[in-house]
């Protein structure tokens, strides 16, 4: 009896329930009272819906009600159709050939395509800015007012004749020098020139020229381009066409038709005939074969120049063949009464800027071309 009596008692009930309700309450005011982090972690939920539920892509990205699907898609059609273009031709200033004036038909003018109307419906609406500009064709350059050429009087051939030029010359930036001659030979029915251009270590290139003396000057069978290999043009006067050994379309043979180098001869024969006939912008319009082609070449006469020859001045005229297309080659040559009408200078430019520019340093008297020559020529 007295040792249980001494032994100590046991939380009564009542206090057990109440420690358990202040537990419970400490527990439920954590929950719902708890730190700001716990709060915005719960509210993360319907934040996450809130965009998916309101974002509506296709109600702001309408076609826009006031412009017509056939306005916004001509522009479209007429810009992107670049098969009805043409292709521009190549460029001689890629060649390293400076003596061969290369001359194209001009670049014609790029148009816009026009616009299609079967699809359009019919509206007396006015016409937008974007519709009239697609509308209106690109205007055109305007091109050089110049006289229409006069025909070609031709007098006497110059007599027989080596002019020896010195050359100065300009290629993808490096300037060079060489030297130059144009030897001329003709008798009462036949004629033979050349063109002879001679550079330090890179050899010799020669143009030729041969062909019969007419009541008009001369007629060419024949024209060479020899350097590293030949090119040749041949004159075919039975079927009036002018034929390129390079494989190239033959062209139509015009009356008067020269090349390269017997066009200096012939300009020179037409000035011995009537110099005043020829004033300052007076224009002659001669065929020209190349060893690529053949077209008319528009010369203009300008002003009289006076150049020093052998330290000495003399007048000249001087004959300009510009440009006609974007790729062409402008030709100048300065013509002296003082040496028959021969040309006393020459200077061809490229599109490029190089250049090559021939200045007569002596000229010597040849004898007449023999009444036979070589027929393989």
């Amino acid at each position: 009896m007295t040792l249980s009596a001494s032994m100590p008692s046991g939380p009564s009930r009542k206090t057990l329930l109440l420690t358990i309700g202040l537990v419970l309450l400490v527990h439920l005011s954590l929950l719902l009272g708890g730190p700001e982090a716990l709060q915005l972690s719960l509210r993360a939920e319907p934040a996450k819906t809130l965009p998916f539920q309101t974002r509506m892509m296709q109600a702001q990205a309408p076609k826009p009600v006031a412009v017509k699907p056939s306005v916004a898609a001509k522009p479209r059609r007429s810009v992107t159709a670049p098969s009805s273009l043409p292709s521009p031709s190549p460029s001689p200033a890629s060649t390293t050939e400076p003596l061969e004036p290369q001359f194209t038909a001009p670049t014609d003018t790029l148009t816009t395509a026009p616009t299609e109307t079967a699809t359009t419906p019919a509206s007396t609406d006015t016409p937008t800015p974007a519709q009239a500009e697609v509308a209106t064709p690109a205007a055109e350059p305007l091109q050089p007012i110049t006289p229409p050429p006069v025909p070609l009087a031709v007098g006497a051939l110059p007599p027989s004749t080596l002019l020896q030029y010195n050359l100065i010359g300009q290629d993808r930036g490096l300037t060079y020098y060489a030297n130059g001659e144009l030897r001329w030979q003709h008798n009462p029915t036949d004629y033979e020139a050349s063109l002879t251009i001679k550079a330090f270590l890179l050899g010799s290139r020669v143009y030729s020229s041969v062909g019969s003396v007419g009541a008009n000057g001369l007629i060419p069978t024949r024209y060479a381009d020899k350097w590293r290999g030949e090119r040749a043009t041949h004159f075919d006067a039975e079927n009036k066409r002018i034929v390129f050994s390079n494989n190239k379309p033959s062209a139509e043979l015009l009356l008067g038709a020269q090349d390269q180098v017997s066009l200096f001869v012939q300009l020179a024969a037409a000035m011995t005939g009537d110099p005043e006939r020829y004033k300052p912008d007076t224009s002659v319009s001669i065929q020209t074969a190349t060893v690529n082609e053949a077209v008319p070449w528009t010369l203009t006469m300008q002003a009289e120049e006076t150049l020093q020859i052998d330290e000495k001045p003399v007048p000249t005229s001087k004959w300009v063949c510009l440009p006609r297309g974007k790729y062409d080659t402008k030709v100048e040559l300065w013509m002296s009464r003082h040496h028959a009408w021969m040309p006393v200078r020459i200077r061809i430019t490229q599109i490029s800027g190089s250049f090559i520019d021939m200045s007569l340093d002596k000229l010597q008297p040849l004898a007449p071309l023999p009444a036979k020559r070589t027929e393989n020529n």
